[in-house]
């Protein structure tokens, strides 16, 4: 996956089970990334410290302890990434919010809405 091609850089979640997953970060907004696989149309957000920068080598090396059951070992490459080089604070001014909210209606002054 070419981070270029879609200017949307790569990064590694922490997915469920503390799987590393490599994906793409789509947005940051609310104290969340929003990711998903290339072209998807309905990212998934979680909060700053589950998303982090994209290294082959450290993604390597974490799916490799993932696979062999190594958990502590991957706890740790968590721990210390969180505090160094999470995705959100890399990428801040890098990505555009796709989840803007211009094209919400006003909530006062949305069809069906009591005023009361």
């Amino acid at each position: 996956m070419s981070s270029a091609k879609n200017n949307k850089p790569d990064v590694i979640v922490r997915a469920w089970g503390d799987e590393p997953v490599r994906l793409r970060l789509y947005a940051i907004k609310n104290k969340r990334c929003y990711f998903g696989q290339v072209g998807t149309v309905f990212p998934i957000g979680l909060p700053f410290n589950q998303v982090f920068a994209f290294d082959s080598h450290m993604f390597s090396t974490m799916r490799c302890c993932f696979e062999q059951g190594k958990m502590s070992e991957l706890k740790g490459f968590y721990e210390k990434m969180s505090v160094d080089d999470f995705a959100c604070n890399r990428y801040q001014d890098n990505v555009s919010c796709v989840h803007d909210q211009e094209h919400l209606t006003d909530s006062e002054c949305a069809q069906g809405v009591n005023p009361q």
